[in-house]
This record gives C-alpha cells, sequence and structure tokens, in this order.
C-alpha cells in the first residue's frame, strides 16, 4: 500500500522513526511530494522533486530519491549530488549502500575536493565507487583528473584514489599534462601519485614530451617539491640540438624549464652547434653532466673513459677542423649562439686534429 504523506506531524513523526537509534540518521530536508509504502521487506519511501535529505553527517540532493529501509539501500537520480566535509560529488544516478556505506554512481561522475589551503583538485568519470567508510573513489571510462596545486591535467581509463592514505593511480593509457596544454606531458602505461612526497611514478613505455625536448624510459620518478626527475631503463633524451642515451638520467628543471642533466653509466651524446642541424658531433663516457640556458646546451662535463669526435665546417670567420680523442675527462663550453667557446680534455690524452691546409 503506498499512502502519500502530508502534514509537518506526520512527515516528523516518520522521520524520527526512521532515525532511531542509527547512527547515520536520516534527516529528511525537503520533497516536493513524498510517497511511503509499508511491505513485509520494510517501509519505502519515495521522494520527488527537488530532494534534500541528511545521512548523519552527509548531505544528499536529487530530482528523485527511493529510500529502502529494509536493505539500507538510498537510490537518487537526476541532478545527483553529495556533500560531506571537503568532499563533493556529482553524477546522474547513485545509489548508496548504507551497510558497507559505499555509493555507486553513473553518468559523468565527478569528485571534487577543496583542500584547506583554498585549492582544489578533482576526478571525473562515466562511473565510480565511492567507499565512504575507506574514503576512496573508483572510476573508469573517459577519466579527466585535475590538481590546482600542481596546475596539472590527467586522462586515463580506470583511476583509483585513496584520499586517506594521499595515493592514487591510473591505468589504460594514462596521461599527464602540467602547466598549459604545450606545457609539459607525460605518458605511461601506469601511474602513481604520493601526496605527501608530492612524488609521480611512471612505468613501462614512459615518454614525456614538451616544446624544447622529448624523452623516453622504462620508469619514471619525478619529485616535484625538487623540480627533479629521475629515468631509469636504458633513457634517450632528445632535443634540437643534441640526442643522449645512458642507464639512468637525473634532470632538474626550474620553474619547468630544464637546467641541468646528469647522465650515468654507458652515456652518449650527439650534438650539433646549429638548431635542427645532424648531430654530427658526439661524446661518449661513464658519466656526463650537461647544463642548459634557455633550450641550449651551455656546457657540458665528461668524465670516465671518455671519447669524442668533433667536427667544425668551414665558414666565413671560421676554419674546418676535425678534432677526435680519448681521455678521462673532457670539459666543454659553448657561448650564446651555441658555438663551441672552449674545449678541454685531460688525463691519458690520446688525439687526432686534421686541419684544411689551403697551401
Amino acid at each position: 500500500m503506498k499512502k502519500i504523506i502530508a502534514g509537518s506531524l506526520l512527515l516528523f513523526s516518520l522521520i524520527l522513526l526512521w532515525a532511531k537509534d542509527d547512527p547515520q540518521k536520516f534527516r529528511l530536508v525537503h520533497s516536493d511530494k513524498l510517497y511511503m509504502s509499508n511491505l513485509p521487506t520494510g517501509q519505502i519511501l519515495e521522494l520527488n522533486g527537488r530532494v534534500h535529505f541528511f545521512y548523519g553527517d552527509t548531505e544528499f540532493k536529487g530530482d528523485r530519491a527511493l529510500i529502502l529501509d529494509g536493505p539500507k539501500i538510498a537510490r537518487l537520480s537526476g541532478n545527483v549530488s553529495v556533500e560531506n566535509d571537503s568532499l563533493h560529488l556529482v553524477a546522474d544516478s547513485l545509489a548508496y549502500y548504507r551497510i558497507p556505506r559505499v555509493l555507486n554512481m553513473g553518468g559523468r561522475v565527478q569528485l571534487t575536493q577543496d583542500t584547506k589551503e583554498g585549492t582544489t583538485r578533482w576526478m571525473q568519470g562515466d562511473y565510480g565507487i565511492y567507499d565512504q567508510a575507506k574514503d576512496t573513489f573508483t572510476t573508469w571510462s573517459r577519466v579527466r583528473a585535475y590538481d590546482q596545486d600542481e596546475n596539472g591535467y590527467a586522462s586515463c581509463g580506470y583511476a583509483f584514489w585513496d584520499r586517506a592514505a594521499g595515493y592514487a593511480y591510473l591505468i589504460e593509457k594514462p596521461s599527464i599534462t602540467a602547466g598549459t596544454t604545450d606545457t609539459l606531458t607525460v605518458s605511461a602505461d601506469k601511474m602513481e601519485f604520493f601526496d605527501g612526497e608530492r612524488k609521480l611514478i611512471a612505468t613501462f613505455n614512459v615518454e614525456v614530451s614538451s616544446n624544447e625536448y622529448r624523452a623516453n624510459s622504462d620508469f619514471l620518478i619525478y619529485f616535484a617539491e625538487e623540480e627533479k626527475a629521475v629515468f631509469i631503463g636504458e633513457p634517450e633524451f632528445t632535443n634540437d640540438f643534441a640526442t643522449a642515451n645512458a642507464q639512468e638520467f637525473h634532470l632538474w628543471f626550474k620553474e619547468r624549464e630544464l637546467r641541468k642533466a646528469a647522465l650515468m653509466d654507458s652515456c652518449r651524446v650527439h650534438f650539433s652547434q646549429e638548431e635542427g642541424k645532424p648531430k654530427d658531433n658526439w661524446v661518449q663516457a661513464k658519466d656526463i653532466v650537461i647544463n642548459f640556458a634557455s633550450d641550449r646546451i651551455e656546457d657540458f662535463e665528461a668524465t670516465g673513459e671518455v671519447s669524442y669526435y668533433f667536427l667544425q665546417e668551414e665558414k666565413e670567420k671560421q676554419d674546418f677542423f676535425i678534432n677526435s680523442a680519448v681521455g678521462q675527462v673532457l670539459k666543454a663550453k659553448f657561448d650564446a649562439d651555441n658555438k663551441l667557446k672552449l674545449m678541454d680534455m685531460s688525463g691519458r690524452i690520446h688525439g687526432r686534429y686534421v686541419f684544411k691546409n689551403d697551401s
């Protein structure tokens, strides 16, 4: 039997009855229409129009709601929103299982978190599950995310966010973009975020690209506090002036602009003195440290079993020569036009110099 509840006394009595001895007390704030049905399995409360109610401290809103007292389930549809402390959830539809306090959502689900510092984070997808007891959020299909602190956007096919632990991971073609859409993009098979350490870990098929450079490797760790990236697994780095390979890279940034690179173990760098020209010059060493300025190599130092080849083409005010040598340490500096200004080698040097003879 279904009854239309009218009158404040009956409505108030119903709310008291449902809230009795329940730590997640039900409190109805408003509904344009309210229907109640008594079934052997328990009472059913049907709400229609500008629905607004609470379960404990959690606030629910929507166009329609069906409250099943027996199985402890609440179903909402149409412009659904859920609020609790710093948490804000929206969806087209929602099923709330009071035991074990889990929300199943569908239709462009979005979870938004406002931090104590006044910044915002959100994650959205076509479907989602929020475990209120564990404070975890899982979403899948056309996933998008944003972090105002890091000024970063993310996308993938499946994501998990443990708000209590400050941890999240992305799988199924994850990609992140830092800054504007053309500043820095990272993609990999899987990405993990650690909020407390402000750390990103990307694993397998890692690719990083920006307007100034591109890099790839098997493994990446990025420390946001230090603006430092560690590439492991035969990484390769390339820009318009150089291509570098090694077993491990350490890159340092300032305001997302590359400032320094440390190449470790089995290093090889091919470079040119002009942007976009063939990178015929090369340096090979155990370790190489490169400093950058405005997307160009400012200087580098190579140490340990160093060998190099340098070709200078003949031009106006520039003589032709080829210089190749082996040694223990090689230092080089370049001017603002990326022209070689100084090259100095030390430690058991063996070299060859070729000049053009105009006589």
